[in-house]
């Protein structure tokens, strides 16, 4: 596998931390498994101090972690979530709820959860009634996925309803997927990382960079194919080669949004 959980890191407060953010830090020193240190100056003195390459910084606001020396940032934000369930609410549909034919009261399994936009908007669209899973392999990007969708609150409560009704793992799909029941969710959903970039953020960037950068392949698909009733569906940048590589049967979407789904039927005898 090629995801990068060896990066070496700390954890670290602001420059005048309180006594609850100190605690705070403690906390995700140890789901994290990563040293607690003392803030000596600036982050990149800090982590030179420590020979690291980067830091988890516990501010006053939010926890964010920092690379200083290619200047990378990475934080908890839902992304573009609430702009796509807006469009949903005005009849405007969402290209990836299509492709997954979803419904209310259906159970979707995200296995690259990520920053989990795209699990919110399914969370949103199956309810209460369904069930939304999302798995992250790479334990930073794991850890503060799980934390925001727990704590982040924004001004929408649609938006910060569907955040808390999303179950966030920290577990790689590989593993999972062949324990896990037949037929036990009615869509399997993956979001591998392009392989070209379409967005350019400072997100997506640090997204790129700590996130599982393997490819998906047959294997994992097949299993998917056992645990999904109805449908697998894949993201991807347009043009991508995987849809001839794994046998997608339909793809919803077209080259000016740039990114395409590409939806394989759930096989009773896989």
């Amino acid at each position: 596998m090629q995801h990068r959980t060896d990066r070496q890191f700390i954890v670290t407060t602001s420059r005048r931390p309180t006594d609850a953010q100190w605690a705070e830090a403690a906390h995700w020193a140890e789901r994290l498994d990563a040293p607690l240190v003392a803030r000596r100056g600036g982050i990149d003195t800090t982590c030179e101090f420590h020979g690291v390459i980067g830091a988890v910084v516990v501010g006053a606001d939010r926890v964010t972690y920092h690379e200083p020396a290619t200047d990378l940032q990475y934080f908890y934000h839902p992304g573009m979530a609430r702009v796509r369930m807006q469009s949903i609410r005005r009849g405007r549909g969402d290209p990836m709820v299509s492709a997954m034919r979803l419904q209310p009261g259906d159970g979707v399994l995200d296995c690259t959860l990520g920053r989990a936009s795209d699990a919110i908007v399914a969370a949103h669209v199956v309810s209460d009634a369904g069930r939304v899973v999302g798995l992250e392999v790479s334990p930073l990007i794991a850890q503060l996925t799980i934390h925001g969708l727990a704590t982040y609150e924004d001004s929408s409560p649609r938006l910060t309803a569907a955040m808390r009704r999303i179950e966030a793992h920290q577990r790689d799909y590989r593993e999972y997927l062949p324990q896990a029941d037949a037929d036990a969710f009615d869509v399997v959903y993956f979001d591998p990382i392009f392989h070209a970039a379409v967005e350019g953020s400072e997100q997506m960037v640090a997204l790129r960079e700590l996130g599982d950068s393997s490819a998906l392949d047959s294997e994992a698909v097949l299993e998917a194919r056992r645990v999904a009733r109805r449908c697998v569906v894949i993201k991807q940048r347009y043009g991508t080669p995987l849809w001839e590589q794994l046998g997608v049967d339909t793809v919803i979407g077209n080259p000016s949004t740039r990114v395409q789904y590409g939806v394989i039927e759930a096989d009773r005898e896989a």
